[in-house]
């Protein structure tokens, strides 16, 4: 009867020690689970998941002084975000250009570019030039044409097609809705983006447009940058121009692609 007792006891310890591994291995799967779910969300919701946004075609009503325009397009995607120091840094390292390239945020190491800078960072110290060698670059890579927007183009698109707006989300400030009036920019969305789905269309950095003079030493950047003071100067409609050689910290770009 000792012997019979001793050996129930030790399978009814096996069992509870079962049941006890199989409740972790649950749990565990359940965390498991858990995190999946939660990770694939911020991944389902990245501004780099889908790179682009679309500009139906159409006339579109512009404000144009005291009076409205009709800006007519045949459609085009537009880069949710401001090109980023990682984006440009694969640029530089696939092309290879002749002049080095070298900034506050980029260096040339052992043959290689590399961020000095947060990668989810706009990439700014870059002339008029150099953005329009990046979309070309790009060109190549889609094997579909890219470029700099038009400043109506741009200016339609941070509006969200909404003529009557001044601010890509609408009449309120920018205070707490855009990087501005501040000593520096931070990394892409980090704010609400417009209804479009588009960040920084105001603030963080200034952005390159399509000179519609290409032989002009000029041309506009749009949305203002993280070191305006002025509000205005962050209004969707502002222009202002800059020499194309111009290369700074309040100066990036992002891309469109026409139909």
């Amino acid at each position: 009867m000792v012997s019979m007792s001793k050996s129930s006891c030790a399978k009814s310890d096996q069992a509870k020690t079962k049941r006890a591994w199989r409740g972790r291995w649950g749990l565990a799967g359940l965390l498991v689970l858990l995190f999946s779910a939660a990770a694939l969300s911020r991944w389902s919701h990245s501004p780099t998941l889908r790179p682009w946004v679309t500009i139906p075609a159409g006339a579109y009503a512009l404000p144009f002084g005291a009076e409205e325009s009709i800006f007519e397009t045949a459609g085009f995607r537009i880069q949710r975000t401001e090109t980023t120091v990682a984006q440009f840094v694969r640029f530089l390292n696939r092309t290879r250009p002749t002049a080095i390239f070298d900034s506050p945020q980029i260096s040339f190491e052992r043959g290689r570019y590399r961020a000095q800078v947060s990668r989810r960072k706009p990439v700014a110290y870059v002339t008029y030039a150099d953005a329009v060698a990046y979309a070309e670059w790009r060109s190549q890579a889609r094997r579909r044409p890219v470029r700099l927007p038009t400043a109506y183009e741009w200016e339609l698109a941070a509006r969200g097609l909404n003529h009557a707006i001044p601010y890509p989300w609408g009449w309120a400030l920018p205070d707490e809705r855009a990087q501005f009036d501040t000593d520096y920019m931070t990394a892409v969305a980090q704010f609400a983006p417009n209804p479009l789905g588009l960040f920084d269309m105001a603030g963080n950095v200034a952005e390159w447009t399509l000179a519609a003079d290409h032989s002009s030493d000029v041309t506009f950047a749009m949305g203002g940058s993280w070191a305006e003071r002025d509000p205005d100067l962050l209004t969707v409609n502002r222009r202002t121009p800059f020499m194309k050689t111009y290369r700074d910290a309040d100066v990036g770009f992002r891309l469109i692609e026409p139909r």
